[in-house]
């Protein structure tokens, strides 16, 4: 009776996580799919040769216990769950994404041929320590310990692992300040005014009034930049706009915007010519104006040269086209670019957000920012508005001090 060749198994690409993957045979007759890291990188490839080897040693059977579920396998199950799980009314992937892959890329990195139930406090330090030496913030890293954890407490739900090993990860303390040799990051400040005075002559008309209603409003960029006619209220003297998609909507709560006197008057003149459903502030729509407008002040005559170039030019930007809404990121480009120009330091968007807690905490109080900034604690709202501390104290002092 002539035996049965060895199946080696193959070393393949798993596109939907980009993860070098093989497919192994148990002894019940089952097959795994064994996940052993990043695609063509040496650590899967060293991985993939460990796993042949054992195969070989064990009679073309794959060597497996109860609770050898690997770090990589359950990642890769997770990493599903979060395409799926964590998304925005609108079908596209929310921001926490991307923040939950770059902490899994460690765990990947790091210990993805490890046995998930061997995982403990000192592989997560291992991890810790990773980020310390790239020279993450405190508080970063903090954050990213949280979301390592999270991981875990998915795979007690789905019982891929005793609930021992998440107790144990909670056992590591958190990085405090001053104590622990780590970079601290600097707390974000508010905008200086005189700077964003002399920005705004420098950005394009639609981002100048994003900058100004940003200003009055103390919305996040993301919150303005979503605007559209339909989402706002415009029968009052004060108009509402109700944001559709943003931070805390996932946890059922509204969030709605207000726009006072100056408010309107920056806003009434973008809301000429857009259709209900469009975006009020759009790269599409501004260039279109930008050309009409470069067009109907045109003095050299139209030249058939210049026609052919240009209709390459349009050819060209349809390979590239710009979008109907403008996301964060152009309008932080936008505005650096504007402070090179106008030679003044450099400021943010999301800064005239804390701008605008200084200014309402100094004149109105706490309350009114937690109000105004639709935060729900008036904790949240102290930490935007502390820079206003210096000058309520001395005011005190001023008056009855």
């Amino acid at each position: 009776m002539s035996r049965q060749p060895l199946q080696v198994p193959s070393y393949r690409r798993h596109k939907p996580t980009k993860q070098a993957v093989c497919s192994v045979r148990l002894a019940n007759g089952q097959r795994r799919d064994l996940y052993l890291g990043v695609w063509e990188s040496a650590g899967s490839k060293l991985e993939y040769g460990r796993i042949v080897a054992l195969i070989a040693a064990n009679g073309g059977i794959y060597p497996s216990a109860a609770d050898d579920l690997t770090v990589n396998e359950a990642l890769a199950r997770y990493t599903r769950h979060v395409n799926a799980y964590y998304v925005e009314a609108d079908g596209t992937p929310s921001r926490s994404v991307e923040n939950i892959h770059f902490v899994l890329g460690y765990l990947t990195r790091l210990f993805g041929p490890t046995n998930l139930a061997d995982f403990g406090p000192p592989q997560l330090k291992a991890i810790r320590s990773t980020m310390i030496e790239e020279g993450r913030a405190r508080r970063s890293i903090n954050k990213n310990m949280v979301l390592a954890r999270q991981f875990f407490r998915w795979c007690v739900e789905e019982q891929m692992v005793s609930p021992s090993v998440l107790e144990s990860l909670r056992a590591v303390a958190a990085l405090a300040p001053g104590r622990s040799g780590v970079v601290e990051g600097k707390p974000r400040q508010p905008a200086d005014p005189v700077a964003v005075e002399k920005t705004l002559a420098f950005l394009p008309p639609a981002v100048r009034a994003v900058i100004a209603l940003l200003r009055l409003t103390g919305a996040r960029p993301s919150e303005m930049l979503s605007l559209r006619p339909c989402d706002l209220d415009r029968s009052r003297d004060v108009w509402a706009f109700t944001v559709s998609s943003h931070k805390t909507s996932w946890k059922g709560k509204a969030r709605v915007i207000h726009f006072g006197p100056e408010a309107r008057d920056v806003l009434a003149p973008c809301l000429d010519g857009v259709g209900p459903q469009e975006y009020v502030f759009s790269p599409k729509r501004s260039e279109e104006q930008r050309n009409a407008h470069r067009g109907e002040s045109r003095i050299t005559p139209r030249w058939e040269s210049h026609m052919t170039r240009n209709a390459r030019k349009r050819v060209k930007d349809r390979k590239h086209p710009l979008s109907d809404q403008y996301d964060a990121n152009n309008l932080a480009r936008a505005v650096l670019r504007a402070c090179e120009l106008a030679k003044v330091p450099r400021w943010t968007p999301y800064q005239l957000r804390h701008l605008r807690a200084v200014e309402l905490r100094e004149k109105y109080g706490l309350e009114t920012v937690r109000a105004v900034l639709g935060q729900s604690f008036m904790s949240m709202s102290d930490h935007y508005s502390r820079g206003a501390d210096a000058t309520l104290a001395g005011r005190a002092a001023a008056e009855c001090g």
